[in-house]
């Protein structure tokens, strides 16, 4: 099973029957999933990885795979003219076999007219592919069947992240001796739960707040979750939780789960970084320890992209309790990174490290983006060559607009550029306005540039984006001109709406609810209710009673009465009654689970 706190999306696709798709599919995930990471291209492995680590570490981080089958999926042949599915090191075989193995949702897509794979027709590892019930992504429909397939990946990244604050939710539970249902017997409640995962990460979320005051009992339930991934993650957060009370057992364990529980390397260097990182401030010797272990194992991880990210990981937590030996490992990192023979992970790489040291040494930053620019003109690839440029833009507005401007301006993929002037203008938005707003000017003019009708919406999405807080009028119309053809396109309204919310929310609520569509309604005045709680409480009371997803009004009346605890705790807890109620209306047992600790979260916080 996937662990709790995986909410990647994997594009699995084969490059000659789908990559225009997978292309333009990676954009508009990316847009509409900003803070979940999208994994795509583990076709470009270099020689020496052990591709089955890099792939199972990449799946084992997500809660989806996208599953792009073509006319060819199952037909294209290798060089001796043998069926690529046949061959068990095939990549794309791999890729879905894992995830089935691993618990992760499978969502096979079919482009244009491609058929469903048959059972007959697929290796015994993949049949259950053939039984799964498949999205389709058509050239004449191509918005209207993305926008189905968005909604369903949104509605299973909901229940993981639920899941996952699930454990948040009752361990502010137990923490509160005197909250009230359905706080109370925050272990019982946890353990009434049918969903495995939902009650492992239920049982986390006791065991962390039962840390500090009751660690022999934290540490049993940790334990006692069956699911692998889910019972590190508590153990862990046990750990972090009596670094400051009980140091030396939050270093024992650290590195009990490093020597017991988990087999990933990776993984293995995250949790004592993060412990080391709990205990910097109260135990910097016990703290270090753990480090040099994780810089040691991190060390030995093959994969080169993973092995910088973790290496990474270890030098930002040591930069907190000896800043001297953190720059000796950002140098080794570099060198490492220099040395990487495969250039699109060579130049990744490097954009990594510039990007942790950009706020704390922003000249070595752009040495390093230097670097980074000069080896990505040498990608022949023009995708992965335009995806280097704009990240190279990304960290570099902040340092050196100017210079990300030009960088900017140079690349040829008219999507990739126009999203770069964008990244642009929201970094010289709050010092040089009438600059941000000429660039933006020309991300327009390139967007609208663009003739595939996707991609180009896609362009004009993130000009209006960049564009809501300081220009909503001028947003709004760009906004307008994407869903001219399509004035029910949810998504891009919804979207639209959860930036406008914060700075114009009586606009985004007249956006909301002009969405034809009913739960993409319910998320956009979700955002809207959540974004007035702390400024107009009666407007947001209004809003997420207006809400007709129960679900989510159950989640927007906890929001709220979160937003407005402090000034108004009476009120708060008025609107967390009416937010049970509504939860427990909810017929879907898992939901219903979901929404009621939804609830909890807020109660906890109401009456911390």
């Amino acid at each position: 099973m996937p662990g709790l706190s995986s909410q990647g999306i994997f594009l699995s696709y084969r490059r000659e029957d789908a990559a225009p798709n997978a292309r333009l599919l990676k954009f508009q995930l990316a847009e509409r999933f900003p803070d979940v990471q999208v994994f795509m291209d583990l076709d470009s492995i270099e020689p020496g990885q052990d591709f089955a680590e890099v792939i199972e570490d990449a799946v084992n981080s997500c809660a989806v795979l996208v599953a792009l089958i073509g006319r060819r999926w199952a037909t294209l042949t290798d060089e001796e003219g043998a069926r690529r599915l046949d061959n068990p090191d095939d990549y794309v075989r791999f890729e879905v076999k894992t995830a089935l193995e691993r618990g992760v949702q499978v969502i096979p897509v079919l482009i244009d007219d491609a058929k469903p794979p048959r059972q007959r027709d697929l290796p015994a590892d993949l049949h259950k592919l053939a039984r799964l019930s498949a999205a389709k992504l058509s050239y004449d429909r191509y918005q209207a069947d993305a926008d189905l397939l968005f909604d369903l990946i949104q509605r299973l990244l909901a229940k993981v992240a639920e899941q996952s604050q699930a454990g948040d939710q009752v361990r502010l539970a137990a923490a509160s001796g005197t909250a009230p249902v359905p706080l109370a017997d925050a272990e019982r409640i946890a353990n009434s739960i049918t969903d495995e995962l939902m009650k492992a990460s239920a049982l986390s979320g006791v065991a962390e707040a039962l840390a500090a005051t009751e660690p022999d009992r934290a540490e049993r339930i940790a334990n006692s979750i069956t699911d692998e991934f889910s019972k590190v993650s508590a153990l862990s957060g046990v750990a972090k939780r009596l670094a400051a009370t009980n140091p030396g057992r939050a270093e024992r364990i650290a590195n009990s789960i490093t020597a017991n529980s988990i087999t990933d390397k990776s993984a293995k260097a995250k949790t004592l970084s993060d412990v080391a990182e709990a205990l910097a401030a109260t135990d910097p010797d016990r703290a270090a320890r753990l480090l040099t272990g994780a810089e040691l194992i991190a060390n030995s991880i093959t994969d080169d992209r993973t092995k910088v990210s973790a290496l990474i990981g270890v030098a930002e937590a040591l930069a907190a309790i000896d800043p001297d030996q953190a720059a000796r490992l950002f140098t080794d990192i570099e060198r490492f990174a220099n040395s990487i023979t495969f250039e699109s992970t060579k130049v990744f790489a490097l954009i990594g490290v510039a990007e942790a040291l950009a706020a704390t040494d922003p000249d070595r930053a752009a040495r390093l983006l230097t670097d980074a620019e000069r080896i990505a003109g040498s990608i022949t690839d023009e995708f992965m060559k335009a995806s280097a440029l704009g990240r190279v833009v990304y960290v570099l507005a902040a340092i050196d607009p100017g210079r990300a401007e030009r960088i900017a301006n140079s690349i040829t993929d008219e999507f990739t550029k126009a999203s770069a002037l964008g990244d642009v203008a929201e970094a010289l938005a709050g010092t040089d306005p009438d600059r941000a707003a000429r660039l933006l000017t020309d991300a327009e003019r390139i967007a609208n540039s663009i003739t595939d009708k996707p991609t180009k919406a896609s362009a004009l999405f993130d000009v209006a984006k960049a564009l809501a807080a300081t220009d909503p009028d001028r947003a709004e119309r760009v906004a307008n001109s994407v869903i001219t053809d399509k004035p029910s396109h949810p998504w891009t309204l919804s979207a639209f709406a959860k930036a406008l919310a914060a700075t114009d929310p009586v606009r985004a609520e007249r956006i909301a609810n002009s969405i034809t569509d009913e739960s993409t309604k319910a998320s956009a005045l979700f955002d809207v209710a959540k974004a007035l709680a702390a400024t107009d409480p009666d407007q947001a009371e209004r809003i997420a009673n207006s809400i007709a997803d129960e679900f989510m009004k159950a989640l927007a009346l906890s929001g709220v009465a979160e937003g407005l605890a402090a000034a108004d705790p009476d009120r708060a807890a008025r609107l967390l009654t009416g937010a049970e109620r509504v939860a427990n209306s909810i017929t879907d047992e898992g939901w219903k689970a979901s929404a009621l600790s939804g609830v909890a979260r807020a109660l906890a916080a109401t009456s911390s």
